[in-house]
């Protein structure tokens, strides 16, 4: 069985990326793409985060190194100005993200898949007072998971790429019954829950999430884009903002947010957010280019959205929402057609 096409890409950044699994191949129930969260299974992800000192203000050239479970170095980077680092082409496989700054040095682990998996480090720095917080870190609830939940998670991962999403929740189920506070898991939990519609659920997993792990930037985004199915348009932009507070570098927040500023007929803020998304993108996502249709066509800008429109079809023919892009074409060009007469 292939995977679904409407599975995840809140799974390209879980490691998972969202929004309703369930709903018709890349659109919402509103007629608008669905989240980026939703898009074909990358072979290899991508391991991305920021590095802040304890009163999060972020922190530049801090050497970044990525090591897989034998402690070997596979790749290694400096931070931003911002304090982000990207490490790409990552293959799946348990990590740890080592910062290190002069003498101090702070960790965090990692799950890497086939999607982008987000982490944030915080650590001190010579003119700030400790603060008793082992290892300088500042998330200790991914320490605190234990090795046969964290298998758990990988083998529901595993399944989930092979479209198995029924036993890819019985492991997540197992998982969290190791650990109920399992953010990672609880947040993947609700993603397979929005698929089959359950949103209360989802809602309550992803609650828990963020409780369990506050700087967790994944639940938060994914209870964003749970938020925008149910038109909660204010509430997910709410969500969606902290995320990226917490993961700065993750383009499908603003892909999301382009989403909540549509619904709630705000079409300006939306394409602002639609050319942070597609700025920010290592590799083109067509459906981007869709949504910006969405609201250039509301905002009646006719020949803009016929241009959108025309490379969505470009980049994606054979697409599940090429029938609905040609309509919108039609549209468009009737309406420059009468303005041309």
């Amino acid at each position: 069985m292939k995977t679904p096409r409407t599975i995840l890409l809140l799974l390209a950044a879980f490691g998972c990326n969202l929004c309703s699994l369930a709903q018709r191949p890349g659109m919402g129930s509103s007629g608008m793409p669905q989240s980026p969260f939703n898009s074909p299974m990358r072979e290899n992800g991508s391991v991305s985060g920021t590095v802040q000192d304890m009163h999060n203000h972020p922190l530049k050239d801090v050497r970044v190194e990525l090591t897989n479970a034998n402690g070997v170095v596979v790749n290694s980077a400096y931070t931003s100005v911002s304090g982000n680092f990207e490490f790409s082409h990552v293959p799946p496989g348990s990590y740890t993200v080592l910062a290190t700054s002069g003498l101090q040095q702070s960790s965090e682990h990692v799950e890497a898949n086939t999607w982008t998996s987000m982490v944030a480090i915080h650590m001190q720095t010579a003119d700030k007072p400790e603060d008793g917080v082992a290892g300088n870190a500042i998330s200790v609830a991914q320490y605190k998971v234990p090795g046969k939940a964290r298998d758990e998670y990988r083998k529901a991962h595993e399944e989930m790429e092979k479209g198995k999403l029924e036993e890819a929740g019985k492991h997540l189920g197992r998982a969290l019954e190791i650990y109920p506070d399992y953010a990672d898991a609880l947040t993947l939990r609700a993603v397979l829950e929005l698929n089959q519609h359950n949103s209360d659920s989802a809602m309550a997993d992803l609650d828990k999430a963020v409780k369990a792990d506050a700087n967790y930037a994944m639940a938060y985004m994914v209870m964003g884009s749970a938020l925008n199915m149910q038109s909660k348009f204010d509430e997910a932009i709410r969500a969606l903002q902290r995320g990226e507070s917490l993961a700065p570098s993750f383009w499908q927040a603003h892909f999301e947010m382009g989403k909540s500023y549509i619904g709630k007929g705000d079409y300006s803020a939306a394409l602002s957010h639609l050319q942070r998304a597609q700025a920010m993108t290592q590799k083109e996502y067509p459906l981007i280019y869709l949504l910006q249709a969405h609201a250039l066509l509301a905002m009646k800008q006719y020949p803009e959205a016929m241009s959108a429109l025309q490379v969505y079809l470009q980049k994606e023919p054979s697409g599940a929402n090429r029938a609905e892009a040609e309509k919108m074409l039609e549209k468009a060009q009737a309406f420059v057609g009468k303005g041309n007469r």
